[in-house]
């Protein structure tokens, strides 16, 4: 490769005529070094956006589950409140069956964890990088709420049992778990409806399976409906029948068969 030297400087104008050529090869120098430097940041960008995107679909989707359950937990806690009801007066439980819960899904944050611990973050625009700050926010309030109406539920389950004395001490408790799971539905519900809206004014780039991912909690407001017994939500399945003991609240749970089958699939597994 051919490098131009230096000739000998004998005037002002030579001066000038060499320190142009200088400085015109560091500035080209310099400026395809930043051209680099920007292709490179924005294929990082473009990245980050399309892993932000599929993340933000699947908690679209937990949103939209959790949205179209919003009917049958507010019926199952009125239905609630009437058997609170009627067992004070009769000073006993009647028998009953599983109450289901609220939905309880996990809200993944990784993707934006990830971009903000690394460099990708500083050559985002500052005014989109806000705006998924803000998505986010609701997001990890969600994951904050959510355990905590799930406990509530928990609480309200000691009703589930063959039938019982109501105790003043019991009744106490199980009014005030239905007052709190009350309080938090209504939190999440906000939280859910906020989180939905506030993805909607974003420009990501959905691919095809982020799409079907999202389309899939339309679905869920025709399944999720009081009394559907094969809803995905177990707070729209009607009340089934009572246990023959206490402690069987909660959601329904793996048979044995499934989680035996379910062991196969381990490595190494048969």
């Amino acid at each position: 490769m051919e490098i131009h030297k230096p000739k000998p400087i004998h005037n002002w104008r030579d001066f000038l005529k060499e320190y142009a050529i200088i400085v015109l090869g560091v500035a080209t120098a310099l400026a395809a070094e930043q051209a680099v430097e920007w292709w490179h940041w924005r294929g990082q960008v473009a990245e980050a956006r399309g892993i932000i995107a599929s993340e933000m679909a699947n908690n679209l989707n937990n949103a939209g589950f959790q949205l179209s359950a919003r009917s049958c937990i507010e019926s199952r806690l009125n239905e609630i409140g009437r058997i609170l009801d009627h067992a004070s007066r009769e000073g006993n439980l009647p028998p009953m069956g599983l109450l289901g819960t609220a939905p309880r899904l996990i809200f993944s944050t990784g993707a934006w964890d990830s971009l903000v611990a690394s460099q990708t973050a500083s050559h985002f625009p500052r005014g989109e990088l806000a705006q998924l700050a803000v998505s986010y926010n609701i997001m990890q309030k969600l994951e904050t709420y959510s355990p905590i109406e799930q406990q509530t539920w928990y609480e309200l389950g000691a009703m589930t049992g063959p039938g019982r004395r109501l105790d003043p001490a019991s009744e106490a408790e199980l009014r005030k778990a239905l007052s709190v799971a009350r309080g938090f539905f209504q939190i999440t519900t906000q939280l859910n409806y906020r989180l939905i809206n506030s993805v909607s004014q974003r420009n990501l780039p959905y691919n095809q399976a982020d799409l079907q991912i999202i389309a899939e909690a339309k679905r869920y407001q025709v399944e999720n409906v009081p009394g559907n017994a094969t809803s995905s939500s177990t707070a729209c399945r009607p009340i089934g029948a009572a246990p023959i003991q206490y402690g069987q609240a909660g959601g329904l749970v793996p048979s044995p068969e499934a989680v035996a089958k379910s062991l196969t699939l381990l490595p190494g597994g048969k």
